[in-house]
């Protein structure tokens, strides 16, 4: 890949070396013409009837105009280079231009069209909701089957849609952080509420872990809340029936600490680098058991990072994994 500085550097250089050849031309003509030297020699020569200086002075003539001859071809050629480079240039400027039009092109229309697509979900998941809940008749066990087939998929595929919606406006630069004053252990009660029953179809022990009194921080709540339950949901998804998941939370120096562990299926050191990526999935996960989306952990990430905060994991395969984020003072009251 080009580098622009690279250019500029080499646009300079050759620039640096010309104006060198000109000066040095320069120099020699003005102490030739001040000191007169043509007419002394040619005078000192036919005096002392010294042909041989005569002829070392045309062969010095000569080599004069050789290299004056040479230094024109590398100023030629320099001259096409330096204008090939800005062509160059102008073409990686504007294709970096095209790339930045195309994405936020790209970063509209997901978002355009994921409220249309959404729209019209919520209506399936709503109907289907109420068609299992046999308010307008009873369904026998083939037709409630499908329904909830119906509701499941519909559930997945908004969640897709809205993870999608996430990731686009943190790429176009529209995801704003809503900050607010709460406190941290009622938003972990109202996370409790929504992973237990996720951990109890699996037979999962979930535990909870605190110091005493997590003091009132200011920053999105929600947001702060997706990243908890997007690590945890993950960590109960990838851990085996009768497996643990512990969430740990702690306050020290205006620091929020929090670590979401499991005994579950672990990560490659390999694919430790990349797991953060949008649509990333370690090996092990890529299976119709494990299925998602691939971007619960990107969004996890792009959060903690609005909130100028630092995520990482710390995994073992067959043993498990753990991840820690932090959320520093800055945000703090």
């Amino acid at each position: 890949m080009v580098n622009i500085d690279d250019l500029h550097l080499s646009k300079n250089a050759a620039r640096q070396e010309l104006t060198l050849i000109l000066l040095f031309g320069c120099l020699v003509l003005f102490v030739s013409s001040y000191f007169r030297l043509y007419e002394i020699i040619f005078s000192y020569v036919e005096f002392h009837e010294l042909w041989q200086l005569g002829v070392l002075f045309i062969l010095s003539l000569y080599f004069a105009v050789t290299f004056t001859f040479f230094s024109f071809r590398r100023w030629q050629e320099a001259r096409t280079e330096i204008n090939k480079r800005i062509e160059l240039e102008k073409d990686i400027l504007l294709a970096a231009h095209t790339a930045d039009h195309a994405n936020r092109a790209k970063s509209e229309f997901l978002a355009n069209m994921s409220h249309e697509i959404r729209t019209p979900l919520n209506s399936i998941i709503g109907f289907s909701d109420l068609l299992m809940e046999e308010m307008y008749g009873n369904l026998n066990d083939k037709q409630t089957r499908f329904v909830s087939n119906i509701s499941s998929s519909g559930k997945h595929l908004l969640e897709l849609i809205n993870q999608i919606l996430d990731i686009s406006k943190i790429e176009s630069g529209q995801m704003k952080l809503n900050q607010e004053k709460f406190n941290i252990s009622d938003t972990l009660e109202e996370i409790k509420t929504i992973l237990y029953p996720l951990a109890s179809k699996k037979r999962i022990k979930l535990t909870f872990v605190s110091n005493n009194e997590l003091a009132e921080i200011i920053a999105d709540k929600l947001k702060i809340k997706q990243i908890i339950f997007n690590l945890a949901s993950n960590a109960i998804k990838f851990t085996p029936e009768g497996g643990r998941v512990d969430i740990a939370t702690a306050m020290s120096d205006k620091v929020l600490t929090v670590m979401i562990a499991d005994t579950g299926i672990g990560i490659r050191k390999s694919e430790l680098e990349t797991i953060f990526e949008p649509f990333e999935q370690a090996g092990q996960m890529c299976n119709k058991e494990n299925q998602g989306t691939g971007l619960g952990l990107s969004i996890a990430k792009k959060f903690v990072e609005l909130h100028k905060g630092r995520i990482w994991v710390q995994s073992q395969p067959g043993i498990g994994s753990t991840f820690i984020f932090k959320i520093p003072d800055e945000i703090f009251a």
